[in-house]
């Protein structure tokens, strides 16, 4: 369990616990996540007027939950009040908070952390102590230049701050209001109260200019071809010297005039073309700016600051409504813009000489580490460091603080060495995914979303281990390669055996066949006792040539061909009688010979699912109420769907009743054959299916990330995980009275496992061929092997693959493993594969624990491609299935 602290509340605090927690439910970690929050300047509080509108596009808005706009299904109005973006908020988290996963936590504290401290490898935080934090505070709430530490004139009001709106709720109608500053501050404060005149100060004397838009003018060439000059300047001159370039293809694109030159050296006169120029080319090149001018990309851009300070005025001003506002303000006289370049002069004498009732200080803290914050105290106990040339906390890439392995900072006290830190942006930094990924790196060998970790026999866990000796298999049968070892076979043999010895009824196992192939499992039961189900005349007459004598034999085909009845009575083989006609059928080709049947009982429908395979116990009972020429019925069959021991308990109750039935109608039954579906489980780890589930729930509910191909749901699938299996389960299929039931009767039980039999028993291994992307950039691993190799009816195999290889290291990858089919669908499996050190073309991919059904059920050699050959080992040879 991995304990985290992030301290902050805001929206970058929210972007770090989603990704987090979703890195979590994808790698399968244990996290238990702190969030601080203080509820420090509320930028996007929902009681905020509805005036005060965002400035940034909504269409930019996202968080886990999905798009704001999609949230509040409008379009169409890109600035919308920030208490709305407030409200989504506050249901991201909700939504975050409804969707941790299993093995993790999420708490939320109201408290101001003050301090925090290092406490061997760990971090102390409000008493606590935590493996990794994150500091994401935001804005600072208080810095030594704020007006709060200004002497004014007795008699003046001050508003240190307009947050929150209540602040500013004793301004009236009479007050004449002095403000510091006149940038997006200043437009919040003249929406929230109507004094009788607004006078800003500030100290470049000029209000920002209006949100540019590009309207129809098509740049994307422009500005594309802009954005790949300014990744390669050397120098501050270069990059001003593409920023003028591209603004000046943009007015002439536009068909407008313009001196660009003067905006970007700050002395235009206001020139309304040059600035919509200048402010497009700064912020729609931002993204390649923000690239080149972070981290070490800063030291070479000597002064680079200052042009940002000048540019932010053109390209990020206010939306049109709220520019609009102010207009009208100025042409009513409520704002007074005469002195607005006096912000450097004594603020006192202002006051006094404009006879001001009321200042607001609308100048809000700066970037950077601010004095008095918990990140200055960090810089001066020796845990952290400025960056020498910059006012920001100097972090690597992934926000780890520089000289430190567990602490991390995000958003505005790092800017300068990470440029553009907006609030509500998640497209300018990888910095928060990159954390994520370090705080939760995730298991080391190759793993699906989210982990599903192979239950491996020491054989498997040995031969997957062995790169030579895969890769020999390979070169010797080709690929893929279906590897087998029968014997976990016997084991689990007796785990049911002993089962029922333990309840007192004497237990058959009859392998089925139809699950694997390969002839080696037919010889293991053969030579330890046991019976064989089969399917087909194929499969019997393999069987039959094995050795195996017809009496430990079933079939129970669903369609049965006289021939295939013939071979069966000839040789004593137990017949699965599927309905009456069928019975009669089997009396009528036994002639003078004696049949030995076992009639299959469709289950009353009202106490389990509706079957296709058998007939009612009730029409059973009336057609064998006398004997049946050449037939011996030796027993019950029944064939059900699923795995549930209380399903099985009520078959055995119903068959039962038919055997009392027959023996007073004077047959001699002396077993009842529940068939298959005995369960297994795949995973040792309940928590990981547990958490399967969880991942898979999150997607549908339209929250998490898809994990799957195309975002296939699995709605099918075996439940790769479950308890009790085998052994266990059989006692309780025996339990309440079911065993003593039999035992009177002197009823054997017969079993016809098949994937529970082979449980540990096959490995299929396939060779890399390529390693390439979609069209669209996705990741493809492509196997020398197609999807009916590793397939059955269910939608998809659920157990995580086996990286094999010799290579040391390489870029992790997540991908889609495809297959040899000319499919666009052709997935081996359908959930993305994560490898942490990459993978190659010629490196080996073992999908463990195949043996039952997998390998054969659906194989197909389309394509003339040719079927998979099987190996067993540990002696190297094919199958006599093969040969």
């Amino acid at each position: 369990m991995t304990k985290v602290a992030v301290i902050g509340g805001g929206p970058r605090g929210l972007w770090a616990a989603e990704e987090l927690l979703e890195l979590a439910r994808e790698r399968g970690a244990a996290v238990e996540l702190h969030v601080f929050d203080d509820g420090g300047p509320a930028a996007y509080d929902p009681r905020q007027p509805e005036e005060w509108l965002i400035n940034v596009r909504s269409s930019a808005i996202t968080t886990q939950l999905g798009s704001f706009d999609d949230w509040r299904a409008v379009h169409d109005d890109p600035f919308p009040p920030r208490r709305l973006v407030g409200r989504f908020l506050a249901e991201s988290w909700a939504a975050l908070a409804a969707h941790v996963p299993p093995r993790c936590s999420l708490s939320r504290h109201e408290a101001r952390v003050e301090k925090i401290d290092p406490a061997g490898g760990q971090w102390r935080v409000e008493g606590g102590l935590f493996d990794e934090v994150l500091l994401a505070t935001g804005h600072a709430d208080d810095w030594p230049g704020s007006l709060a530490h200004a002497d004014l004139p007795e008699g003046v009001r001050l508003i240190a701050s307009p947050y929150p709106a209540e602040n500013l709720a004793g301004i009236g109608p009479e007050d004449r209001v002095l403000v510091r500053g006149a940038a997006l501050t200043f437009h919040d404060i003249t929406r929230a109260c109507s004094p009788a005149v607004f006078i800003p100060v500030t100290r470049t004397g000029r209000f920002m200019v209006v949100k540019p838009d590009l309207g129809e003018v098509d740049a994307a060439d422009i500005i594309a071809a802009g954005q790949e000059c300014i990744r390669r300047v050397a120098d501050l001159p270069e990059l001003t010297g593409v920023l003028e370039t591209v603004a000046r293809q943009l007015l002439a694109r536009a068909g407008r005039d313009g001196d660009p030159a003067a905006v970007l050296a700050g002395t235009d006169d206001g020139e309304p073309h040059a600035n919509w120029a200048v402010g497009i080319a700064w912020r729609d090149l931002y993204p390649a700016i923000v690239e080149r001018a972070s981290y070490d990309g800063r030291d070479s851009l000597v002064g680079f600051g200052e042009l940002a300070r000048r540019l932010e005025r053109v390209a990020f001003g206010p939306p049109p409504e709220t520019m609009a506002h102010l207009q009208e303000l100025i042409d009513s006289g409520r704002v007074d813009p005469s002195h607005l370049h006096r912000g450097n002069e004594p603020l006192a004498d202002l006051v006094r000489e404009l006879d001001i009732t009321v200042v607001v200080d609308a100048v809000i803290p700066p970037p950077g580490v601010v004095p008095g914050t918990l990140c200055q105290a960090l810089v001066d106990a020796g845990h952290a460091r400025i960056r020498p040339g910059t006012r920001g906390l100097d972090v690597e890439p992934d926000g780890t603080v520089v000289g430190q392995k567990h602490l991390a900072a995000v958003g505005r006290m790092t800017e300068d060495v990470v440029l553009g830190n907006d609030t509500l942006s998640r497209t300018l930094h990888d910095v928060l995914p990159r954390w994520a990924r370090r705080v939760v790196p995730g298991p080391q060998a190759a793993h699906g979303i989210p982990p599903l970790t192979a239950r491996l026999k020491p054989w498997a866990a040995e031969l997957s281990a062995d790169p030579a000796a895969c890769r020999d298999l390979i070169a010797e049968f080709g690929s893929p390669v279906n590897v087998l070892d029968p014997s976990p076979m016997l084991d689990n043999v007796t785990e049911l055996v002993d089962a029922g010895a333990q309840m007192g009824v004497d237990t058959r196992i009859f392998f089925a066949r139809k699950a694997n192939k390969a002839l080696t499992f037919v010889d293991t039961v053969r030579d330890a006792g046991h019976g064989v189900d089969v399917a087909s005349e194929r499969e019997l007459a393999q069987v039959l040539g094995r050795g195996v004598p017809g009496e430990r034999i079933i079939l129970s085909a669903a369609i049965k061909p006289d021939r295939l009845l013939e071979l069966a009575i000839d040789n004593g083989v137990t017949v699965s009688a599927d309905s009456r006609a069928e019975l009669d059928r089997i009396s009528a080709l036994a002639g003078s010979r004696r049949a030995r049947v076992a009639p299959r009982v469709a289950p009353d429908p009202a106490s389990l699912p509706p079957t296709r395979f058998g007939e009612r116990s009730g029409d059973w009972a009336e057609h064998l109420s006398g004997p049946v020429d050449g037939v011996d019925i030796v027993g019950l069959h029944v064939h059900l769907h699923g795995y549930a021991a209380a399903d099985r308990a009520t078959a055995l109750r119903e068959c039962i009743s038919l055997v009392d039935a027959l023996l007073d109608a004077g047959h001699a039954p002396d077993f009842i054959d529940l068939g298959g579906g005995v369960p297994m489980s795949y995973l040792d780890d309940a928590d990981q299916w547990r958490g399967y589930h969880s991942a898979r729930q999150a997607v549908l509910d339209g929250y998490a990330r898809p994990f799957t191909w195309k975002s296939d749901p699995l709605n099918t699938t075996y439940p790769y995980h479950q308890s009790p299996v085998r052994g266990g389960w059989l006692k309780q299929v025996l339990g309440d009275g079911i065993a003593e039931e039999m035992l009177a009767r002197n009823l054997r039980l017969h079993l016809e496992p098949g994937r529970s039999l082979l449980d540990g028993c096959g490995l299929i291994l396939a060779e890399v061929a390529f390693v390439k992307t979609r069209s669209d950039g996705l990741p493809l691993v492509g196997l020398a092997m197609n999807r009916t190799q590793c397939r059955t009816t269910s939608d998809d195999y659920l157990v995580d693959p086996i990286h094999v290889t010799d290579a040391a290291d390489g870029e992790e990858v997540e991908a889609f493993l495809v297959g040899a089919y000319c499919i666009e669908d052709e997935l081996i499996l359908r959930r993305r594969i994560r490898f942490p050190k990459g993978v190659r073309a010629g490196d080996i991919i073992a999908i463990p624990n195949t043996a039952g059904y997998f390998m054969h059920i659906l194989e197909s050699a389309s394509h003339q491609i040719p079927l998979a050959k099987n190996v067993v080992w540990p002696a190297g040879v094919l199958d006599d299935i093969d040969i």
